[in-house]
């Protein structure tokens, strides 16, 4: 299986922690592990791991809460717990939390296995269907076709909704001109207080919060996007 995952391991026992640390090399490029709770979610936060892996008991928050912390902002990231209890009290916590699994100590290889190598089939099929609605203007930026954002290096350009709108005109007639009046139809609705200059700053004010000069204008034409 190719290696091209993250994932953070959280887990006290640092004995315990490096067995595992072996086995997970084999599915991932990237393994963070974590001592405690604490540093589990300073390291989430700072490298976004593809994979958690938490067990419950440890020092300063246990696996459940960084868990819960973690899944106030992020519903995503699959979550798999390791715990030595199998009381009622943390199963019903943990149904609450959409966790891939929760796995009782010791852990059957096999089903380790089984949990690990389904985990990344998911993310390869989210993944897949992602990429199907990202429309990347270069390395790290692109548009997402659903959402009808622009991306940079994953985090949201604020343009206004005018500035968007004119962004899918010209991504939609990529590589052709766009003449002002085509703009004016498609962003105000044929607005007749429209004239050359609004149009002109949309423009501008669109490619100056761009981080790619991919927008060019065509004198006495109109604008082409061109990546």
């Amino acid at each position: 299986m190719e290696k091209r995952y993250s994932v953070l391991y959280a887990e006290d026992d640092v004995s315990v922690r490096k067995n595992y640390v072996l086995y997970l090399e084999n599915y991932f490029s990237d393994i963070y592990e974590a001592d405690d709770g604490k540093e589990a979610l300073t390291i989430y936060k700072d490298k976004k791991p593809d994979v958690l892996l938490l067990d419950i008991t440890m020092p300063e928050i246990n696996g459940l809460e960084v868990a819960k912390t973690i899944r106030k902002t992020d519903e995503d990231t699959p979550i798999i717990v390791l715990s030595a209890h199998s009381n009622k009290e943390y199963l019903f916590e943990a149904v609450k939390l959409n966790l891939v699994d929760y796995l009782i100590k010791p852990i059957n290889r096999n089903e380790f296995k089984s949990v690990i190598e389904s985990t990344l089939e998911r993310i390869d099929k989210s993944k897949v269907s992602d990429e199907d609605e990202k429309v990347y203007v270069s390395r790290t930026c692109y548009w997402d076709k659903t959402k009808r954002l622009f991306f940079y290096r994953s985090k949201i350009v604020d343009l206004t909704k005018n500035e968007r709108i004119l962004f899918e005109l010209l991504l939609n007639n990529k590589n052709q001109i766009v003449k002002p009046l085509q703009i004016s139809e498609y962003v105000w609705d044929n607005d007749s207080d429209v004239n050359d200059a609004s149009i002109r700053n949309l423009v501008k004010r669109l490619r100056k919060k761009l981080p790619v000069d991919i927008i060019q204008s065509i004198y006495g034409s109109g604008y082409i996007l061109n990546y």
